[in-house]
């Protein structure tokens, strides 16, 4: 299985997430992944800060050999700024700076690749055209900019899987990856890229317990250690902060779909963003193009290709995957 992971890992840093950390763990954990390249975007965390995540889990994993690539450091269109604030908040939050004050930066003996992400994406897939999957597990920048380098790329790419958008969460206006940079997420969602979503309403459905956490710490390799060390710090401060016994899997849950597809189901459904309005823009909606009924009164539905959309997932058997990956 020929794949490209797209991301924006935060392992190690105060008060981000870890989840592409866990997911790039279990990819390279992985014996019938070859993974070609693993691409940066700017989104949980800078993407600076995000090639370096990248190279200590690839460096942690033994896999140096695997080149990263430094992608969009902005949206498209939209000033991150605001963003950027938000989410840079959350390192400065006194709880976070105490639980990371022991996490030591990971080691790297690899540098980032030369080549922009974007033509990375578009050359791969011409390479092996039919035969890349790419994970997407940040905002779409890259792959939206890979588009717009080679309108054919949909057509060519094996399939795209996509954690993000939400769709049945209704006090959450805005997930992060999709509303990072919402015409990337457009021009995603209406291409003609084999795509599955896996969204925020099902990956809040999986849970990393601190007993988990514990099992990564007692297997004793480079990469169960450096997990295991990243990764207490951001269950013990969401147990803080919102009172969880576990911390939601998002990126990994993703990543195990592409390595089993039964953990997951999935409804064929029309999807966009809104890119317009004060409460709506950067919101994810999908539909059943294929129901009469729907009203279409004061604007007509736009014609839509269908796209898989993730809306149940067995946990148990997504965490004896993921566990059994990295702690054989």
């Amino acid at each position: 299985m020929r794949l490209v992971i797209d991301t924006d890992p935060g392992n190690g840093i105060a008060g981000s997430d870890v989840d592409d950390g866990l997911a790039l763990a279990l990819a390279l954990s992985s014996p019938e992944v070859e993974l070609l390249a693993v691409t940066v975007v700017a989104g949980n965390v800078d993407v600076d800060q995000g090639v370096r995540g990248a190279l200590e889990i690839l460096h942690a994993a033994g896999a140096t050999h695997v080149p990263v690539h430094r992608g969009a450091d902005r949206p498209l269109l939209q000033d991150p700024r605001p963003w950027r604030a938000l989410l840079d908040a959350r390192r400065e939050d006194p709880g976070a700076q105490e639980l990371w004050g022991d996490v030591l930066p990971g080691d790297t003996s690899s540098q980032v690749r030369p080549e922009a992400a974007s033509h990375v994406l578009v050359d791969l897939v011409n390479r092996y055209p039919g035969e890349v999957t790419v994970l997407a597990i940040g905002p779409l920048t890259n792959i939206a900019t890979a588009i717009l380098l080679d309108p054919a790329w949909p057509t060519k790419v094996k399939r795209v899987v996509w954690m993000g958008g939400a769709f049945e969460l209704p006090d959450l206006l805005q997930e992060l990856n999709a509303a990072y940079d919402p015409e990337a997420s457009h021009l995603v969602l209406t291409s003609e890229a084999p795509l599955l979503v896996v969204p925020l309403d099902v990956s809040l459905q999986t849970h990393m317990h601190l007993n988990e956490v514990q099992r990564l710490e007692a297997h004793g390799t480079p990469l169960s250690a450096y997990l295991a060390a990243t990764v207490r710090p951001w269950v013990t401060w969401l147990a803080r902060r919102f009172g969880r016994e576990g911390c939601p899997l998002h990126d990994p849950l993703a990543m195990a779909a592409v390595l089993d597809p039964e953990i997951l189901q999935t409804r064929s459904r029309a999807a966009d963003i809104e890119l317009a309005g004060r409460l709506t823009r950067g919101r994810t909606v999908a539909w059943d193009a294929t129901n009469d009924e729907l009203l279409q009164v004061i604007v007509p539905l736009p014609e839509a290709r269908p796209v898989d959309i993730a809306f149940a997932v067995d946990n148990d058997r997504f965490m004896r995957l993921l566990l059994d990956r990295l702690c054989p």
